[in-house]
């Protein structure tokens, strides 16, 4: 409403707008002057509200209260006269503070919520206005989620509005970002998992292109930077008439980017579409704002192409600052090195500052690469903004610090990437920030790539360890997009997929799960560019679940729930180690559970409310945590150094001198004076560990040395002897703790003394080794003496060696013996060497029998019993039988004789079978041995 002073005056009056108090929550509103008079020069506006004054042509101001005010305007026309003007400005009041108003509330899926702004009461006269269907009841009945605001209007025009945003419990929020068109009519739906194709886009474009959803995942509309399209698939109209193509360009690497307009205590209806032009046209940075209250609901341009700056380069970036959920839109200019940084508040948009850091952007070449934001760091709250410069002649990374609640930029670091082609395009951020990938096009020659760089890394190792994820001779790739999904996405032209880093944080080729052909578009082909879009729009959404911290035996891990459903209230009980048994329920978000065994457990969180229940379970990896580490008192000794030990097992060990870790080992050998810190750690991040101080004093021990180094023969030893008498105690690194140690074996020995002075020392002595003879003389050897029997015993040299055999002198390589006895024979070698070996001669007879053919029992004093020879054997048993197999005599003993008789009768003259069974003396591994015949008794 416009109005003008009732007393007409001879000056040309001036103009006011909003004239209705100030609402205390929406600072931005205010009324509004404006002279008309175009040859003035100076003004002095006074607003009849206390000193209240300005000098501006055009003023605003915010009225505290209601009532009638006298403004007056003192003009300085071009000739130097002045008039002055002035005019009662009838200040309305506001209507009512809502009443028992919520901005944010969730309901259960089917329930129905009736909102009121004025459930005890409206104001006589109210007029409402609903979004985001533009009802005018006083109350609407919402079965859906969204964000509702209501506009309440007095007869007087005054007017106030505020918002809630409706939740349906277990319903994903936060989908601004779930709707993706780009390239040949392609697009991605994020609101499911894996993505799926969107087959119905409208746009066809080389390269950037913006889309927005609501927070439901509802596609609101997409652009290319020269026409919108709504979520029809219809381009959308404009409110003036008929409308312009927009600034942007096919060929602008970030053509355009959509950011909402935020409002005083409203919806976010109002969007901020903005356009870079192609680097070789116009270079202008331009922006149009589309109404989603218009067109019911399916949206309108009211403003289009408002330039914001020229020249300027084709790069566009945002993010939100929660805090105050408002916006920042970040640019850069063209042929300088200075960025624009513009503010969408609730008062409008705005350009806040111009800061003039890092390189000129002064060529079309460097105009042209993306930038992107980070997440905000977890710790700092500080975001990373990285812009692509490319070459040639090289390929630049600039990395900036950005304050969200500030939006204060601060320039950090300039990489160099290495030579141009290929040329640096596409670039994003792993969600931590520490990784960042860049993908470089590839021409004349030259392939296309895709790397992963590590931030977390020094300076002068993050170029030198960069990964080569993807290269390719015959595809050229384009922008990185990271998703919704928590993936990072990268454009390839022509192709009918997205390539997928499925895990942007891995530390390794494999461990980024990478895939060329990952997101398949349904038929629809990719070119260069993804959306551009508010890089918060495009974060993992958070669901029901919990959090883990703190990972080691013996020292609590803190569990934190998420809410299902806030803020209804939810009852949350615990399974800490996967058998099956929860806690008691519990209105408390947060468990501690102290595990005293590593391993792996599966972890339950059960969560009720009111509308549902759900159980989570997450993987929980316990590490062990160190025992205690107990250097011992401090030391002051004398010696070339200290032996320090952790006498613990871990994963990695750390000791540091001086602030620089000087040691990765269980034990280490402090050489100077100092304070030492020794730590164990457990875990991947090294959370679970043990530490101890020691400090030590060293003074300088006098000189010690075990001798040159020297050496032995293979399978001989040499005594190490330390000669000084003046140290007393001695320790060898074999453990010993004599003067002397025998050594047998090559290597590296080490002895540290001690004298009477506490003074230490050491020295260390390497003992070579030289080849000694190597025999094969066969350790046993058998013969049986009674036979006459000899054996020939062999040294079985490998090579020509010198021979001894001290029992008799001889020097062959073989001897021949006949004797039992232990035989020795030296060998020497051209080294020197001396190989000693024995062969055992045994006396290792068969066993032997002889049993008569018959034998005349019959009284005359000759052959009367049955007499049986042995040698050799043990074991020995026999058993003679009758013609009906009886046993008639049988017995172990050799010695025994038989008579001839059987139960104290002679038995018949006749032939009489035997059963003879014995074992071999010298060879007891062999079986029994069995023999059968017969005996003949004569009468």
């Amino acid at each position: 409403m416009l109005l003008v002073g009732a007393n007409a005056m001879a000056q040309t009056p001036f103009l006011a707008q909003g004239q209705c108090m100030q609402n205390p929550d929406c600072e931005a509103d205010s009324t509004s002057f404006r002279d008309t008079v175009s040859v003035a020069t100076k003004w002095q506006w006074s607003f009849g509200e206390g000193g209240a004054t300005d000098t501006r042509r055009n003023p605003q101001h915010s009225y505290m209260a209601p009532g009638s005010y006298t403004v007056t305007l003192v003009r300085t026309l071009k000739s130097g006269a002045s008039e002055t003007v002035s005019k009662v400005v009838q200040i309305g009041e506001l209507p009512p503070e809502f009443q028992e108003w919520k901005i944010d509330t969730t309901i259960c899926k089917g329930d129905t919520l009736i909102l009121d702004p004025y459930p005890n009461g409206a104001p006589a006269g109210a007029k409402y206005i609903w979004y985001p269907k533009g009802d005018t009841t006083q109350t609407l009945k919402v079965d859906s989620s969204g964000c509702y605001s209501v506009e309440v209007i007095m007869p007087n025009g005054c007017k106030i509005q505020n918002r809630i945003n409706v939740k349906i419990c277990m319903e994903p929020q936060a989908q601004e970002g779930s709707k993706w068109y780009f390239g040949g009519n392609a697009g991605l739906d994020f609101s499911n998992t894996p993505p799926s194709p969107l087959t119905d886009g409208k746009l066809n474009t080389p390269e950037g292109t913006s889309s927005i959803a609501n927070s439901k995942g509802q596609l609101l509309f997409y652009s290319d930077g020269i026409k919108v399209w709504n979520k029809n698939g219809d381009e959308m109209t404009c409110t003036f008439g008929a409308c312009a193509p927009m600034k942007g360009s096919p060929n602008s690497t970030q053509s355009v980017l959509i950011v909402p307009q935020p409002t005083c205590r409203g919806c976010e209806y109002l969007y901020n579409v903005f356009t870079t032009s192609d680097i070789n046209g116009e270079k202008l940075l331009t922006v149009s704002v589309v109404d989603m209250r218009r067109n019911h609901g399916l949206g309108q341009i009211i403003e289009q192409n408002t330039t914001l700056q020229t020249p300027t380069t084709e790069r566009i970036a945002s993010v939100r600052n929660d805090r105050d959920s408002t916006y920042w839109v970040v640019s850069h200019d063209y042929g300088t090195n200075k960025f624009r940084i513009f503010h969408a508040t609730t008062g409008g948009l705005v350009e806040v500052s111009a800061p003039e850091l890092g390189m000129a952007h002064d060529s079309l070449n460097k105009a042209e690469g993306y930038m992107k934001f980070s997440s905000p760091d977890s710790t700092t709250g500080e975001r990373q903004l990285a812009v692509v410069i490319p070459g040639p002649a090289r390929n630049y990374v600039e990395l900036y610090s950005f304050n969200d609640s500030t939006g204060t930029l601060t320039y950090k670091k300039t990489m160099d990437l290495g030579p141009a082609p290929p040329i640096a395009y596409g670039i994003e951020f792993s969600p931590s920030g520490e990784k960042m990938y860049v993908s470089f096009q590839g021409e004349n020659g030259t392939k296309s790539l895709l790397k992963q760089y590590d931030l977390s890394l020094p300076d002068s190792l993050v170029i030198e360890t960069a990964i080569t994820i993807d290269s390719s001779a015959t595809q050229k790739y384009g922008a990185l997009q990271f998703g919704p999904d928590g993936r990072i996405y990268m454009a390839i032209q022509g192709s009918e997929y997205l390539a997928v880093i499925g895990e942007p944080e891995g530390n390794s080729l494999t461990g980024v799960d990478y895939e060329r052909d990952g997101a398949n578009l349904g038929g629809k082909k990719s070119q260069l560019g993804l959306p551009n879009m508010v890089q918060d729009f495009t974060q993992e959404s958070q669901g029901p679940g919990f959090e883990a911290d703190g990972f080691c035996t013996n020292e609590p891990t803190t569990f934190q729930a998420s809410p299902m459903c806030d803020p209804i209230e939810d009852t949350y009980s615990w399974d800490f180690l996967g058998d099956g048994s929860f806690t008691t329920p519990s209105k408390q978000q947060q468990a501690t559970y102290t595990y005293t065994k590593p391993g792996t457990y599966m972890v339950a969180m059960r969560a009720t409310n009111k509308c549902t229940d759900t159980t989570i379970v997450q993987e929980v990896t316990i590490y062990e945590t160190p025992s205690n580490i107990n250097l011992g008192p401090d030391k002051d000794t004398c010696g070339a150094y200290v032996p320090l030990d952790m006498k613990v097992n871990a994963e990695v060990y750390a000791w540091i001198n001086r602030g620089r870790v000087v040691g990765r080992g269980r034990t280490y050998n402090a050489t100077s004076t100092g304070r030492y810190i020794a730590i164990a750690f457990n875990g991947p991040q090294g959370d679970c560990y043990a530490a101890d101080t020691i400090e030590i004093t060293l003074r300088k021990p006098p000189a010690f040395s075990i001798g040159p180094d020297t050496t032995l023969c293979r399978d001989s030893s040499i005594v190490l002897r330390v000669q000084s008498d003046r140290w007393i105690e001695y320790k060898w690194s074999t453990g010993e703790g004599t003067r002397e140690v025998t050594i047998g074996q090559p290597g590296q020995y080490i002895v540290v003394v001690k004298d009477r002075n506490d003074c230490y020392n050491s020295d260390t002595i390497k003992v070579g080794e030289l080849p000694s003879p190597i025999l094969g003389l066969a350790p046993e050897n058998y013969i049986c003496i009674p036979d006459g029997q000899s054996v020939t015993l062999d040294a079985n040299g490998r090579e020509p060696y010198e021979y001894l055999w001290p029992h008799s002198g001889a020097t062959t390589q073989t001897i021949t013996v006949n004797q039992e006895g232990k035989y020795i024979v030296r060998a020497t070698n051209k080294e020197g060497c001396v190989t000693e070996q024995t062969a055992e001669v045994i006396d290792k007879c068969e066993p032997r029998f002889f049993i008569p053919d018959a034998f005349t029992p019959d009284g005359e004093g000759h052959n009367e019993i049955l007499e049986i020879f042995g040698a050799y054997y043990t074991n020995f048993s026999i058993r003679i039988y009758n013609r009906w197999g009886e046993v008639i005599y049988a017995t172990t003993d050799i010695e025994a004789r038989w008579d001839g008789t059987y139960k104290g009768l002679k038995v018949q003259p006749g032939s009489y079978p035997y059963v003879l069974s014995y074992e071999a003396l010298y060879y007891p591994e062999r079986n029994p041995i069995v023999k059968r015949g017969s005996v003949m008794v004569i009468r």
